[in-house]
């Protein structure tokens, strides 16, 4: 665990201002015994239980589900937008249907529990019948498969993703939480972790793999928010309330160190999609990240 003690203060050019006292624990990590299966997302039923009941016939207590190339219809979703109540400092937007439906090209979902019942936290980016391309945050109860297609996913029986009221934020969110005492001894470990605002991204991953000792990792589960973005390439996003998924990440040990790097979608509060790779540094969580690290050879 970091704590606020132990975090290297840096000043960003985007913050955003959260209604609640920091907590003083700013990443929370747990890891167990790697688990990976392809799982069959079952046409007619909504796409929360499309994932869950495979998961839960696979042993997999909390994880990540990568889905590509997915009919849905209806399609059910929110967008990132400002919150104006002082209550939060990001919110959501009214939410919106796609009746006709819609072709998933990428989602991440995020797989746990809410007051014991199983819970996913998903964003994606779509493209509608008319050609149009854009993302945001699946309402995955009010989602339909339209045609069954495989998903992967990745996860740990030891462990999961569990929600808790989160007094800095004010938002119920993901915490990764054990459900089975285990050692790992040996073997691929996979690792679930929960990141607070202000952190930066990339290098908050790699105190991840730190606390862990992982020399080198894979990003399997990406759902969470950034303020705006700063990309390697030099662009700049300058919203504030902004979600994302990582289209592919990797940590790799070297002569500086653990270091990532990210390629991310970004989803900004009209629905457009902005892509690129994350400048190390530069990109302050905005609510939280929801993290699934497969550590490799």
């Amino acid at each position: 665990m970091q704590t606020l003690e132990q975090a290297t203060a840096r000043t960003f050019a985007r913050t955003a201002r959260h209604p609640g006292p920091p907590d003083p624990v700013r990443i929370v990590s747990l890891a167990g015994p790697a688990m990976a299966v392809t799982i069959a997302l079952e046409a007619g039923r909504n796409l929360r239980d499309a994932i869950a009941i495979p998961l839960a016939a696979a042993g997999i207590a909390g994880g990540t589900v990568r889905i590509e190339n997915l009919k849905v219809s209806p399609h059910h979703y929110l967008m990132p937008a400002l919150s104006h109540d002082g209550k939060h400092a990001a919110f959501y937007s009214d939410p919106h249907e796609v009746a006709g439906g819609v072709t998933i090209e990428l989602a991440c979902a995020t797989f746990g529990r809410r007051d014991g019942a199983p819970f996913v936290h998903c964003h994606a980016i779509w493209t509608d019948e008319q050609g149009h391309r854009r993302g945001g945050h699946m309402l995955m109860d009010q989602s339909i498969v339209a045609e069954t297609a495989p998903a992967q996913a990745w996860g740990v029986h030891n462990a999961t993703m569990e929600t808790r009221f989160d007094p800095e934020t004010n938002f119920t969110l993901f915490h990764p939480a054990v459900v089975a005492a285990e050692t790992v001894d040996g073997g691929r470990r996979i690792l679930l972790a929960r990141i607070r605002p202000d952190e930066d991204l990339t290098m908050a991953i790699e105190e991840v793999c730190r606390t862990h000792g992982i020399r080198n990792a894979v990003v399997r589960g990406s759902v969470g928010s950034i303020i705006g973005a700063e990309f390697e390439d030099g662009r700049v996003i300058e919203d504030r309330a902004t979600e994302i998924l990582v289209r592919s990440g990797r940590v790799s040990r070297g002569h500086d160190g653990v270091r990532a790097q990210l390629d991310i979608a970004l989803i900004d509060p009209r629905g457009h999609v902005c892509e690129g790779v994350l400048a190390r540094g530069c990109n302050p969580v905005l609510i939280c990240f929801e993290l699934v690290l497969e550590e490799i050879e």
